[in-house]
């Protein structure tokens, strides 16, 4: 009984000095390494800062939904609470975030590996490179990954169904609320139960429970945007205009692309005349146009959409970590005086650094899918399955993330939520790499 306690306390000492290096390694670079709001993450601001002057969700004195409103009102609330808007406390909102997450993670890695392999993941997850460096970055993705883990420990959890599926329901509400295509993910979950319990009873029910209390949770901002523009609109108004831009004959990068580069039909000018705007404006009555034109053209162009698919899920996984270089330290990058050949050196080696990092995860999470998805598809119509449920969940995740992306636009910073995922396949691959590699030796010890 000592030893087991002795253990159990080297253990708990080691996730806490992994959990305060990781804190400190976070709070530095948010510190010391100098970026700038651009694109998504400006928009992001404004809003907060409007919420912050009691402006309700608007920029530029209009009301938008153009994308997920879960990141600026949290960060909009934090400011009221911090009692100002500068750009440093919606950095410590993420140091909040980032390391409420950690912690998260640490309790979903201590049920699914030995207590070695947990401390293992757990250090990757406070040394990764990306999950430090977005600490600068006012966007969703740290706020995101939170509801993410939170909803994977919640489903590994063994309590009481009557109240883990209410949460399940609240907890993707409100991820889909900061990412609007998270709406989908009751479908993953059907997957999920069906799995596991091999009841149909079981599986509606759950999904049925998670679905109703997820209307409810967005209900009132589907309610909102009723008014406010004449729509149904339950999250954003983006998703019609993300899949235009990414699916079209002028798009070959698998990513964003200026829109006034289309050169576009005068019927399909029209319709944005009709609407009392012009192409390729976007306000939320054009949200139909768009869609409807990206899958006239997708169903038209099948060959080409998988083409432009596989090209997202590269640029989103095997692309490196570009997006750590554009966003968190994009300051630097633009001030001329950093141009020596020595910072050059020490940030190529960086970047270098990186995208080995990335590539490792991406191409071990890649397999861990491919291997585990035989079974899934092969235990959805069998009467047991041959896949333990933990195994279920992180594959499906892996995949429906690469699916989103597959279908809509593919960048490095994207593959952001899934890179815990990653890593559970990573130290899951390894695990078993070493378990067979020691039994190798064990045998060929043996007397002959």
């Amino acid at each position: 009984m000592k030893k087991i306690l002795q253990l159990e306390k080297k253990y708990l000492i080691s996730i806490l000095v992994i959990t305060v290096i990781g804190l400190l390694l976070r709070y530095y670079w948010i510190i010391t390494i100098p970026n700038v709001l651009e694109s998504d993450f400006e928009g992001y601001y404004i809003i907060a800062v409007n919420i912050f002057n009691n402006l309700g969700f608007t920029q530029w004195g209009n009301p938008v939904a153009f994308q997920g409103m879960g990141y600026p009102l949290v960060l909009g609330l934090f400011f009221k609470l911090a009692g100002n808007t500068d750009v440093l406390t919606g950095k410590y909102l993420n140091l909040l975030l980032s390391v409420s997450t950690m912690v998260v993670l640490f309790f979903i890695f201590n049920k699914l590996f030995v207590k070695k392999t947990a401390i293992a993941a757990y250090l990757l997850v406070a040394l990764l490179p990306n999950y430090i460096a977005y600490n600068s970055v006012l966007g969703s993705e740290i706020l995101f990954t939170f509801f993410v883990a939170l909803t994977v420990l919640v489903q590994f959890s063994e309590f009481d169904n009557r109240l883990r599926y209410p949460l399940l329901g609240f907890l993707i509400a409100f991820a889909a609320l900061t990412k609007p295509y998270f709406i989908a993910y009751p479908a993953i979950l059907a997957v999920v139960e069906w799995l596991r319990s091999k009841s149909v009873k079981e599986t509606v029910i759950a999904v049925l429970a998670v679905s109703s209390v997820m209307a409810v949770c967005i209900a009132p901002w589907a309610y909102r945007n009723w008014i406010v523009f004449n729509a149904f609109i339950p999250i954003s108004y983006n998703g019609g205009y993300v899949l235009y831009i990414n699916n079209n004959d002028y798009n070959y990068v698998g990513g964003w692309m200026d829109p006034n580069e289309f050169q576009v039909s005068e019927e399909f000018k029209a319709k944005f005349v009709e609407k009392g705007t012009v192409f390729p404006e976007h306000p939320a009555n054009t949200e139909k146009l768009y869609k409807d034109e990206a899958k006239k053209w997708i169903f038209a162009h099948p060959i080409e959409f998988f083409k432009l698919g596989v090209i997202r899920v590269k640029n989103t996984f095997f692309n490196g970590a570009q997006d750590v270089e554009k966003w968190t330290m994009n300051e630097i990058i633009k001030d001329k005086d950093y141009f020596s050949a020595q910072n050059l050196r020490k940030l190529s080696f960086f970047r270098a650094i990186i995208d080995i990092i990335i590539y490792i995860l991406s191409s071990f999470g890649l397999f861990y899918a491919i291997v585990n998805l035989k079974h899934i598809l092969t235990g959805i119509f069998q009467r047991s399955s041959t896949i333990g449920y933990r195994e279920t969940v992180v594959t499906l995740n892996i995949i429906f993330l690469m699916a989103v992306f597959f279908v809509t636009e593919g960048q490095p910073r994207y593959n952001f939520p899934a890179l815990f995922f990653l890593i559970i396949a990573t130290v899951a691959c390894m695990e078993t790499i070493i378990r067979n590699f020691n039994v190798g030796i064990s045998f060929q010890r043996l007397p002959r």
